[in-house]
């Protein structure tokens, strides 16, 4: 198990993290220990993980599985570490199915079933409560595959309607696509118009790094995602 000074440490870094107190605080620090005996943290790039990255991963790691469980990231079971980011190969197919390949500058990469490759200078810069977090978006493709692909629809809970799901991320998805198609700027990263995939990583980093932004903005998005990663199918009165 972490020590409270070893967390306290990496806690100083993240107002996001401060903010969690008493029962959170201290499941997050038992969530963390799950992960760091679950998982094998390895360097690339140079880098060679000391405690302090593997813990601030863990840490960060286990905010989206407070209340799921760490067999949220049954699927995979390593975590690859670069210094800053990384070269991942692409592969592009235009409209007339011609397929090209290319190469393209990464903060992180979720692989289907596979590792997690994260830059730490972005890492560094996650949970600083501007809705980005590097670690909750690659570890929310990895809880959206377990049903499948990665394609926006996680497997939901008892009691969570999945036409509702997908008629309220449809709708929302719709309508980020429309702005950008009207040169508008969106409240959210224009990333998440991507794909579903993409909407639903950037908007679980929206909802636990910036949470009342994401509630303002996209309301009935924000409410289920609570009640996903709220992690019973129960509504809020």
């Amino acid at each position: 198990m972490p020590s409270h000074e070893d967390i306290a440490e990496v806690i100083g870094h993240f107002p996001v993290l401060a903010e969690l107190n008493g029962e959170q605080s201290e499941r997050l620090r038992c969530r963390a220990a799950e992960i760091l005996a679950a998982k094998t943290f390895l360097g690339a790039g140079g880098l060679e993980p000391d405690y302090g990255d593997c813990l601030t991963i863990a840490l960060l790691a286990a905010r989206p599985v407070l209340n799921l469980g760490v067999d949220a990231y049954g699927d995979f079971h390593t975590f690859i570490l670069y210094p800053d980011e990384f070269i991942a190969e692409e592969e592009f197919e235009d409209e007339a199915g011609v397929v090209s390949h290319g190469r393209d500058l990464r903060a992180g990469e979720a692989w289907a079933r596979g590792p997690v490759v994260l830059s730490m200078a972005d890492v560094m810069d996650s949970a600083q409560g501007h809705g980005f977090d590097v670690v909750v978006h690659e570890l929310a493709h990895q809880i959206d595959q377990l049903n499948g692909d990665m394609d926006g629809f996680p497997p939901l809970h008892p009691g969570m309607d999945p036409n509702d799901w997908t008629r309220t991320f449809t709708d929302a998805f719709e309508r980020i696509n429309t702005a950008l198609d009207h040169g508008d700027e969106p409240p959210i990263d224009p990333y998440a118009a991507e794909s579903p995939a993409e909407y639903f990583a950037v908007t679980s980093e929206y909802y636990f790094d910036s949470p009342e932004w994401l509630e303002r903005h996209e309301p009935k998005v924000f409410e289920l995602l609570r009640v996903f990663y709220q992690g019973d199918g129960s509504k809020s009165d």
